[in-house]
């Protein structure tokens, strides 16, 4: 006879013996057998009542799983929240910032930054630059966050083309992080910098390479685009006279507003020349700039600094005579000109003591032709007297002593760009006389001293006496004599 059984707890029909139920674990107590009656009728009781609080091991797990599910759920959702939120962001680029380290810097904006790939070297200036500039570093967080907002509540998605955006923004990516979450990124602003000078054809650089021209003194260009960054700006202005050139170090952190405009001034300036000759051609840098001193010019624009050199020179007949170089330093310079040198002294005054000598001879001559060193306006002038002499059978005798040269009396006179007159003082001593033949035969010479100032003129390659005067003054201290 089989035995049928039903657990008091769960209810589970079992056939045969059993000591547990196969269901949910319960002892199955001999009160709960029910033997048949005879070998063809089973004897079976009725099942007794669930427990309604009871629960199946499957049931158990069911639950148990929908629980993890749900939890694992909840904790994506708040991870990605977590992942996904621009508070994070923003607390970690100022965290990177406070530490110093541009390489997570570069980490954080490489990835958002394709389209004009950020290298290590602007990480690394932005860096620098806000942790050492605590108020910038204050105002871009505190303008990150209104953007932050703004784009949580209005649906903004950047605020690349807001002209009032710093140079660093927060931009929502345009797919959601796992299809739910707002994504949010930080990006570099790209900056046309307006660029001035003050002369014309400079040429700008930037970091080294030549980046474009200010064709006129006013004129700007714009030039980019940058990303933020430190750069070495420079402008080159190569004058007639002289090469400008200056550098300039650029900050481009805007905050708030686009960037400004760059004014490359450079020191460049104008000086007045002035010499003892106006005719004096201007050297700088040992070039002929043709510019002669009486032109009146300013000359310029030039460095005042001393990193150029001016001189002045005149060509003379005889040579050139060159003033000291002195660096330019100033507005104004003033130049002196050796007059003559020791050379072209010599040299007049053997003019000047032929000039004399050969005179003497003349009169004694009576003819023009014993004259040497004299202009051809004084042979003229010499032929009447001459002319005179013969006819009234004037006679003269004399000799020639000594001439003395006051060597402090050269001056030079130039009253054209090709007339020059120098002049010196000279003490003549000489015994001399005049007669005529119808009363004497001859005269004593009588002694005599003048002294007199010789004017002369450099003409195809020789010095001329054009005239001569009475000089008061004749200096005695430093002399030259001719005997």
């Amino acid at each position: 006879m089989t035995e049928i059984y039903y657990c008091k707890e769960c209810g589970t029909r079992m056939e045969g013996g059993y000591d547990f139920c196969p269901e949910c674990g319960s002892t199955v107590a001999e009160s709960q057998v029910s033997p048949t009656q005879g070998d063809n009728v089973q004897r079976r009781r009725e099942p007794p009542q669930k427990n309604a609080s009871a629960m199946s091991i499957k049931a158990k797990i069911a639950v148990a799983g929908a629980l993890v599910i749900v939890l694992l759920a909840a904790g994506a959702y708040f991870l990605g929240k977590y992942l996904s939120d621009e508070q994070r962001l923003l607390n970690r680029f100022e965290q990177t910032i406070e530490d110093g380290k541009p390489d997570k810097l570069l980490e954080m904006l490489a990835a958002s930054n394709g389209n004009m790939p950020v290298d290590r070297h602007t990480a690394e200036g932005i860096a620098n630059y806000l942790k050492t500039d605590k108020e910038a570093m204050l105002a871009l967080l505190i303008r990150l966050r209104g953007e932050a907002e703004q784009l949580r509540t209005d649906g903004s998605q950047s605020f690349e083309n807001d002209k009032d955006a710093a140079f660093v923004y927060l931009h929502k990516k345009e797919t959601k992080r796992w299809f739910i979450f707002d994504d949010y990124e930080l990006k570099l602003k790209r900056y046309m910098v307006p660029v001035s000078a003050n002369y014309e054809d400079t040429r700008i650089f930037v970091d080294g390479r030549e980046a474009g021209t200010i064709r006129a003194q006013g004129d700007m260009i714009e030039l980019g685009p940058f990303l933020p960054g430190e750069y070495s700006f420079k402008a080159v202005y190569e004058g007639e006279y002289t090469t400008l050139e200056k550098e300039f170090p650029i900050k481009l952190f805007p905050i708030g507003n686009d960037a400004d405009r760059v004014e490359l001034a450079l020191e460049g300036d104008y000086v007045d020349v002035y010499a003892d000759n106006s005719y004096a051609h201007i050297f700088i840098n040992g070039k002929d700039i043709e510019l002669a001193v009486g032109d009146g010019q300013h000359i310029g624009p030039i460095a005042l600094d001393g990193s150029n050199k001016m001189q002045v020179e005149v060509e003379y007949p005889w040579g050139t005579a060159k003033s000291e170089e002195l660096p330019i330093d100033g507005n104004v310079l003033e130049f002196n000109i050796p007059r003559l040198s020791d050379t072209v002294q010599k040299d007049v005054m053997d003019a000047t003591y032929d000039f004399v000598n050969g005179w003497m001879q003349a009169f004694r001559d009576r003819d023009v032709r014993s004259l040497r060193h004299v202009h051809p306006d004084r042979t003229r002038d010499l032929a009447e007297i001459f002319a005179d002499m013969r006819a009234n059978d004037e006679f003269y005798v004399g000799d020639l002593h000594r001439v003395t040269f006051d060597l402090d009396s050269f001056g030079l006179n130039q009253y054209a760009e090709t007339d020059y007159v120098v002049s010196v003082k000279v003490r003549v001593e000489y015994s001399e006389a005049f007669y005529y033949s119808a009363f004497e035969e001859t005269a004593v010479p009588v002694e005599g001293v003048n002294d007199n100032e010789y004017r002369l003129q450099y003409q195809n390659g020789q010095w001329l006496v054009t005239g001569w005067s009475v000089a008061n003054d004749v200096g005695m201290a430093h002399t030259k004599i001719y005997e």
